[in-house]
């Protein structure tokens, strides 16, 4: 990943368990992808008054593209494919 500022606010979840998947989508895609949480709720498990909470960020040179991926996720029009060549 680059500098913390190079890197842009894409989405804000709740708790580890729900920013996994949208790691998973967004590497890939070639997206390199971080989370930054709130420690205390991660090693007790709380997802309360905001503790628990995770945000995703990205380099801003891919902001868009992981803006588009997002938004196509909330509009369940993503979709998974076999890959064709596994050989190569």
């Amino acid at each position: 990943m680059t500098d913390r500022d190079e890197q842009v606010e894409i989405l804000t979840v709740n708790g580890t368990t729900n920013a996994e998947p949208v790691l998973a989508v967004l590497r890939a895609n070639g997206i390199p992808a971080a989370a930054i949480g709130e420690s205390v709720g991660r090693v007790y498990g709380l997802t309360l008054d905001g503790l628990g909470m995770v945000t995703i960020v990205v380099p801003k040179e891919y902001e868009e593209q992981a803006r588009e991926l997002i938004e196509a996720g909330e509009m369940e029009e993503l979709t998974i494919r076999e890959n064709e060549n596994l050989e190569g």
